[in-house]
C-alpha cells in the first residue's frame, strides 16, 4: 500500500488522478498548496472563521491518541508522521456497535478522476455499504466543475443531506453559509463530547482547525501532513559531479547547482520554479505576518521577498535552470521524467510527492535539508493541516447527528485498523492481492477506489511505502524530525477575509505572474514594487483589515 504522489492539483501542470495521487494513506497535502508553487507567500488565509459572537466560541474537541497498531517510527503531536514497513494484517478492531440504520447516506464529493464505477459493477462500494449498514450515494462533482457546481447547488437549495468540501476551493461567504444551512456540531464534538466518536478524537488541532467557522465546529476535517515542500536531489547525478549534496548556504547552494550543470550533456540543476524554497531560505513569512498591535502584513512587504526573487532570477541567468524551463513550470510530468532520467538534478515539490519517488524502486535520491542564506535554519511553511471538511445539512434530528458521525467515526479509523483496511482495500482477490505478505491493489481496485468515500474525514496520515523507492519513508521521517522546530504557520490561515474569498484568486495570479515574469528575465526586480502596490490597493490591503478584525 501507500501514499501516493496530490493536490487537487495545487502544482501547476500536475496531471495526475487523485486516485494515482493520493491512493490508500496519502492524501492532499501530499503536494504544495496552490500558493506555494509560484509566490509561495500568497495572499490569503483559509476560508477560516469570521468573529465569533460574544461567548460562543466552541472549544477544540479533545485530543485521545487513537488505538493504532505500533509503527515502525512513531510520530509527533507537532505533525511528524508515523512510520509503518507494510499496512499491518492484523490490526485493531476500533469501531464497535451499529453505525447506520440501512437509509441512504447522500454525500456530495469532489473527485479528481473518473466516476466511481456504479454500485451493482464495484465490490468496494458494496463493502462499504454493508460496513456502514447504509446505501451511500455519492454526488461526485469534478475538480475542473466545483466552482460552478457547487454555487448552483447552493442556489437552487439541491445539495445533498452530508456534504465534503475541499478546504482548497474558495467557497464564497461559507461561514455564513454553513450557519444557515448547516449543523452546528459543537455540542457534539467539542471539549469531551468527541470521546463519544474515539477514532474522531484521534484528529488533531492543525485538522480541527478547518472545521471552525463563525467560531463554532461545522465541519469533521480530513487531516493533512503539515510539511509543504521539498527538494529532491538526484544523488547520482551530483556523485558524479563531485558536489556537495548538503549546501548549509546560499553560497554552497549556487557552487551545487554550478557544479552539476553540464549543458553538453544536457543535464541542468533546476526544471522548474523554485520560488517557494528561495524565500524560505531568505525567511520570507508563510503569507503573513501579525504584529504585536494585531495588524496583519502582507509577506509580500517583507523585507526580503524581492531579494529572494531577485535571486531567483539570478539563478536563472547564470544558465543552472533546464532550456525548457518556462515550460516545466506548468508541466510536473516532464519535471518528473527529467529527474527521473539525470537530466535535472534537483525538482522542487511537495512533501510526500510520491509521483516522483514512491512509484519507483529504482530510483535513487535525497532530500535536502532547508537553510538560511547565510547558514543556519530557514522558515518552513507550514500547510493548512487538511484536505476537507464535511458537514451535515441543518437539523435538529439528533438520531441523524449521532448517524453521520458515527459514520465519519469509521471512516477516520487509524491506519492500520480493520476499518481503515477495508476503506483501503476492499475485497481481497477482486480489489486486492496479498504479495509477499503485502497488500496490493489490483488494477480494479484502484479504480473502485475513485468512490471518493475515504477522502471525507480522516486522522494523522502515514509514511507506508513498501513497493517504493528502498529507504523513502525513513528519509523523509528523518526530514521531517530535522524541519518540525522550524516550521512557521500562515497566522491568516484559518482566518475569514471576504475579499479573499472574492478577490484572492485573481490577485494571487497576478503576483505569480509577476514573479515568474521577473524569475525568466522578462522583468526587473524592481518590478516588483509596483507588483505589489498594485495587489495591495486591488485587495490586499482590505485582506489584511479584514484578517485583523477576524482574529
Amino acid at each position: 500500500m501507500g501514499i501516493r504522489s496530490r493536490s487537487a492539483s495545487p502544482v501547476p501542470g500536475e496531471e495526475l488522478s487523485r486516485r494515482a495521487l493520493l491512493r490508500n494513506a496519502g492524501l492532499a497535502a501530499a503536494l504544495v498548496p496552490m500558493a506555494g508553487a509560484l509566490a509561495a507567500c500568497g495572499s490569503g488565509g483559509g476560508g477560516g472563521s469570521a468573529p465569533a459572537s460574544a461567548g460562543k466560541a466552541a472549544a477544540m474537541p479533545a485530543y485521545v491518541p487513537p488505538n493504532k497498531p505500533k509503527p515502525l517510527y512513531e510520530g509527533t503531536a507537532q505533525g511528524v508522521m508515523d512510520v509503518y514497513e507494510s499496512f499491518p494484517m492484523d490490526g485493531p478492531k476500533t469501531v464497535t456497535g451499529p453505525i447506520g440504520d440501512g437509509s441512504d447516506f447522500n454525500v456530495m464529493i469532489m473527485t479528481y478522476g473518473q466516476p466511481s464505477p456504479p454500485v451493482n459493477e464495484s465490490v468496494y462500494w458494496q463493502l462499504l455499504n454493508k460496513e456502514l449498514n447504509l446505501n451511500v450515494k455519492p454526488l461526485q462533482v469534478p475538480f475542473a466543475d466545483f466552482q460552478t457546481k457547487f454555487p448552483a447547488l447552493v442556489a437552487g437549495d439541491d445539495l445533498p443531506e452530508f456534504v465534503s468540501v475541499p478546504v482548497s476551493q474558495n467557497v464564497a461567504r461559507l461561514p455564513q453559509l454553513a450557519e444557515a444551512q448547516f449543523t452546528d456540531l459543537s455540542e457534539y464534538l467539542s471539549g469531551d463530547a468527541v470521546k463519544k466518536y474515539p477514532n474522531l478524537a484521534g484528529i488533531q488541532e492543525a485538522g480541527w482547525l478547518n472545521g471552525f467557522l463563525n467560531g463554532r465546529l461545522y465541519g469533521v476535517p480530513r487531516s493533512d501532513p503539515i510539511f509543504t515542500t521539498q527538494i529532491y536531489t538526484k544523488t547520482d547525478v551530483i556523485e558524479a559531479a563531485g558536489a556537495n549534496p548538503r549546501p548549509a548556504n546560499l553560497q554552497e547552494f549556487r557552487d551545487l547547482a554550478k557544479a552539476v550543470t553540464d549543458p553538453k550533456a544536457g543535464v541542468y540543476a533546476f526544471g522548474g520554479n523554485i520560488a517557494g524554497f528561495v524565500q524560505m531560505m531568505f525567511g520570507v513569512p508563510n503569507k503573513w505576518t501579525r504584529n504585536s498591535d494585531g495588524s496583519f502584513v502582507s509577506a509580500y512587504e517583507h523585507a526580503a521577498f524581492v531579494p529572494a526573487v531577485a535571486e531567483l532570477a539570478a539563478l536563472y541567468k547564470s544558465g543552472v535552470f533546464h532550456p525548457d524551463t518556462p515550460a516545466l513550470i506548468s508541466n510536473k510530468v516532464q519535471r518528473d521524467a527529467l529527474f527521473r532520467s539525470g537530466k535535472v538534478a534537483m525538482v522542487h515539490d511537495g512533501n510526500r510527492a510520491f509521483g516522483i519517488v514512491a512509484d519507483d524502486n529504482k530510483l535513487v535520491f535525497d532530500i535536502m535539508m532547508p537553510f538560511g542564506k547565510d547558514g543556519g535554519d530557514a522558515v518552513h511553511w507550514t500547510g493548512n493541516g487538511a484536505y476537507a471538511i464535511t458537514m451535515i445539512k441543518k437539523t435538529s434530528d439528533k438520531k441523524r447527528i449521532d448517524l453521520f458521525l458515527k459514520v465519519l467515526d469509521y471512516i477516520s479509523a487509524p491506519f492500520g485498523s480493520r476499518e481503515s483496511f477495508a476503506i483501503n482495500y476492499g475485497v481481497e482477490g477482486a480489489d486486492y492481492t496479498i504479495k509477499d505478505g503485502v497488500a496490493v491493489l489490483t488494477t480494479r481496485g484502484q479504480r473502485e477506489q475513485d468512490l471518493g468515500l475515504a477522502y471525507i474525514a480522516g486522522g494523522p496520515q502515514v509514511l507506508c511505502n513498501p513497493q517504493g523507492a528502498p529507504g523513502v519513508d525513513k528519509l523523509n521521517y528523518d526530514w521531517q524530525q530535522k524541519v518540525v522546530s522550524t516550521l512557521l504557520p500562515n497566522p491568516a490561515e484559518h482566518l475569514y477575509s471576504q475579499t479573499f474569498n472574492s478577490k484572492g484568486a485573481a490577485l494571487q495570479k497576478q503576483m505569480d505572474d509577476a514573479i515568474v515574469a521577473v524569475f525568466l528575465g522578462r522583468e526587473p526586480a524592481s518590478s516588483l514594487t509596483a507588483a505589489v502596490q498594485k495587489w495591495k490597493s486591488g485587495g490586499g490591503d482590505q485582506m489584511a483589515r479584514e484578517y485583523a478584525q477576524a482574529h
